[in-house]
């Protein structure tokens, strides 16, 4: 114990102020349901960004039925169905019910575990023209307490200019027309209630009745974020990115944000100030507890929004809890590429994942830009968590990316499947695999379908 706490001094002070709370947490005897815990899913996720969950989902669905068969309650391995994404910060809750009830009715009909993937983050799919009745209670782009600035408040002033989020999958994209405030209260309580009213109460009844049958099998998880971060727009390879375009950069997705051109000032800026603001700081505060604790000003800041994305993962995952959802069920999510660059706020910190409600999940790709180092990955949970031995989910991977194959021998997929398996995993999703038959590569088909077998 002695050798732990002179290893806990040395790290972030972040942590050490969230590893109270997370002790604390786990000496309480949790009220949720207890887990499958030793279930490990290969999820393959469906729909697209600019798509949302879509009409593609039975089809989707039925195809995986057809080459898997029904996952029997028996088993500890089993493939499932990731829906992406439920849009709980765009569309009002009766849509995303319907979302959720539909990829729950599939996953009982088919036998096929269903993975819930949110977005509460990024805001697909804002847009002002949507009939009413598809629109949430309340538009976040549009309220002044739960969107981003570049800059703190002069006096009562809040900034008038909004910055739009930006990045580079390939196309630019620009999905909503501010970014969300994740250390707000106010935008904290909506997503919580859009979680609750949209996903959890429809979720919550089916798993009553699947645990009555013993069919719980069949909810893979939930993953609460999607890459939680707060752009820092002057990060090296954003301002690489808008340096080699000619001319004006402009927004190729969305659909309804196609042609919108990117405002070159917010270029070099930081953000997260509203986060801050909304928690009691200002510059000369921000300055002062700097001071005192030998750091900079932008470090000290940095550290500011670290917490800021921890506690509104947190705040989402304890809503999850409170409805008695298993912290195995429930998933986080940030880059890992903590693990191999400095860590800032586009790239959190591991601790930031990490909290009593649920699993740390992360993007992981070390064939393309999420690369990680899963060595300093398990540490870095492993010290955030003090518990052991580490768990965690891969949340989004790849097995192909646009038009370039990762895998080409079942083989060596199946071996770096059951590595990550070893290490902690205990789940894995990939992205863009569907229609199934083509987007999938077979080798990976094949891996899945041994590692299934081999059982």
């Amino acid at each position: 114990m002695h050798e732990k706490l002179k290893r806990i001094g040395k790290v972030n002070w972040l942590v050490v102020r969230t590893l109270g709370v997370l002790l604390l947490a786990s000496a309480v005897s949790h009220a949720a349901e207890p887990s499958t815990t030793d279930i490990q899913y290969i999820v393959l996720e469906g729909g697209g960004p600019d798509q949302g969950p879509g009409r593609d989902v039975e089809a989707n669905v039925l195809s995986m039925a057809r080459r898997f068969g029904p996952m029997q309650a028996s088993s500890k391995r089993m493939v499932a169905y990731g829906v992406q994404q439920l849009r709980i910060l765009t569309r009002s809750s009766d849509v995303v019910r319907r979302d959720v009830e539909q990829a729950l009715d599939l996953a009982e009909r088919t036998g096929i575990p269903v993975f819930l993937h949110l977005d509460s983050c990024y805001g697909w799919g804002a847009d002002n023209a949507l009939p009413s009745e598809d629109q949430p209670a309340t538009l976040f782009w549009q309220h002044p307490r739960m969107r981003e600035w570049d800059r703190f408040p002069v006096g009562d002033q809040l900034p008038s200019r909004i910055p739009r989020p930006w990045f580079n999958w390939g196309p630019w994209c620009s999905p909503a027309p501010a970014i969300p405030a994740f250390g707000s209260p106010v935008f904290a309580e909506f997503a919580s209630s859009q979680l609750d009213q949209g996903v959890l109460t429809p979720l919550v009844a089916r798993l009553k009745r699947w645990r009555s049958k013993g069919r719980e099998h069949l909810f893979a998880g939930i993953n609460l974020a999607w890459e939680a971060h707060l752009p820092d727009f002057g990060d090296p390879l954003f301002q690489h990115l808008t340096r080699r375009e000619q001319g004006v950069v402009r927004a190729e997705a969305p659909r309804s944000a196609k042609g919108i051109e990117m405002d070159r000032s917010f270029i070099g800026q930081q953000l997260g100030y509203a986060s801050l603001h909304w928690r009691g700081w200002d510059e000369e505060r921000l300055v002062k507890a700097a001071k005192q604790e030998g750091i900079s000003r932008d470090e000290k800041f940095r550290q500011l929004c670290y917490q800021a994305i921890h506690d509104y993962m947190e705040t989402l995952a304890r809503t999850c809890h409170e409805r008695g959802l298993h912290s195995d069920r429930v998933y986080t999510h940030i880059v890992a590429l903590a693990t191999v660059k400095p860590a800032s706020t586009t790239r959190p910190p591991i601790w930031t994942a990490v909290n009593p409600y649920s699993t740390p999940g992360f993007t992981m790709d070390n064939r393309g830009g999420a690369r990680f180092n899963l060595q300093k990955l398990v540490q870095q949970i492993e010290l955030a968590s003090q518990m052991e031995p580490v768990r965690f989910g891969v949340v989004e991977s790849y097995f192909r990316l646009g038009d370039r194959i990762y895998f080409d021998d079942a083989d060596q997929c199946r071996r770096e499947l059951e590595e990550l398996f070893a290490a902690g995993a205990n789940l894995q999703a990939f992205y863009g695999g569907f229609p199934l038959a083509h987007r999938t590569p077979q080798a990976a088909l094949q891996a899945i379908e041994s590692w299934l077998a081999a059982e």
